[in-house]
């Protein structure tokens, strides 16, 4: 991006998160959306346009080009807008549903790493953050030894158009909960995935122990919640929904984090993600790198064969 004081900014894509995507932008002072691009444009504040190619036609130079569409548009529209334009991309997650995607825009853009952000935005909640800066506070801890990381989203009685949009829950949740554990583990590796479309389990090996991801579209509200417990004996319980968290030592409460903010939970994440992107978009949270790792497991886990020993029961 440019120096200016003020960035330029193209929407692509204006469903669902772009909404949030563009409150946050309202917010700021060192950006302004010139343009958006949508097959179906509602009324907004600025010019849409129906391509992508049509709005570069008309704002040709944006400094910053947002991919806000369907998961499996994400990187097409993001090669696109590379050969098309100069800008900074910042493209929705997933980047990619499978390694073999990336490796090719990598492969077809060679800067690709330095040019492409990807909206991993759950990494950059209040509560993950709290939790990063205690974690870090406390190497005598060691290593997280099992993870449990539960996301319900209650998306059972939208249309099926809609959640085809999402693919499915494992595709929708798991780069989430994937992202926001990137701070504390790595070196991960598929064990087993069940997965129903609408809910799936996912175990996974990381550097030093395992992690459990669970996610589920049949429940009455959203509900989100991390659990990471240490070699040392520490817990961290981190409350997604209301970003607040925990920590335990031997079983009692030693620290509570409490959210004092006014933001709602998704537009909080969006508030300090472009913080960091506007500020150091080399973050390794917005990175391709993990992007990469995240589009291998989503893979594996499609890949999968069934684990076959979840009871799937419901109300």
């Amino acid at each position: 991006m440019t120096a200016q004081t003020t960035r330029d900014v193209l929407m692509v894509g204006l469903g669902t998160i772009a909404t949030t995507h563009l409150h946050v932008l309202d917010q700021r002072a060192d950006v302004r959306v010139v343009a958006g691009v949508d097959p179906q444009p509602s009324e907004q504040p600025f010019p849409v346009f129906a391509s992508v190619e049509a709005a570069l036609a008309e704002a040709p130079e944006p400094d910053l080009v947002v991919v806000a569409t369907p998961t499996d548009t994400h990187p097409a529209l993001v090669q696109e807008v590379l050969r098309s334009t100069g800008a900074l991309v910042l493209s929705e997650k997933p980047l990619a549903r499978d390694l073999a995607t990336i490796r090719a825009l990598e492969q077809a853009e060679p800067d690709l790493a330095d040019r492409v952000k990807v909206a991993h935005h759950f990494a950059f909640s209040p509560e993950i953050e709290w939790a990063r800066s205690v974690a870090a506070a406390h190497p005598q801890w060691g290593p997280p030894s099992h993870i449990l990381s539960v996301f319900n989203d209650a998306y059972g009685g939208f249309s099926a158009e809609r959640r085809a949009s999402y693919v499915s829950t494992w595709v929708d949740s798991g780069p989430n909960q994937l992202s926001l554990l990137g701070a504390f583990v790595g070196g991960w590796r598929l064990l087993d995935h069940d997965d129903r479309g609408d809910r799936s389990v996912t175990t996974l090996a990381h550097d030093g122990g395992t992690t459990v991801l669970t996610s589920n579209w049949l429940a009455a509200d959203s509900s989100k919640q991390t659990t990471i417990d240490y070699a040392g004996g520490a817990r961290i319980r981190m409350d997604h929904t209301s970003m607040t968290g925990v920590v335990l030592e031997g079983g009692r409460v030693v620290e509570h984090h409490g959210y004092t903010g006014t933001a709602g939970r998704k537009e909080a994440h969006y508030l300090g993600l472009y913080d960091v992107l506007l500020r150091d978009p080399s973050d390794s949270r917005l990175g391709v790198p993990l992007a990469t790792d995240i589009a291998a497991l989503l893979e594996a886990g499609e890949l999968a064969a069934a684990a076959t020993t979840i009871r799937w029961t419901d109300a």
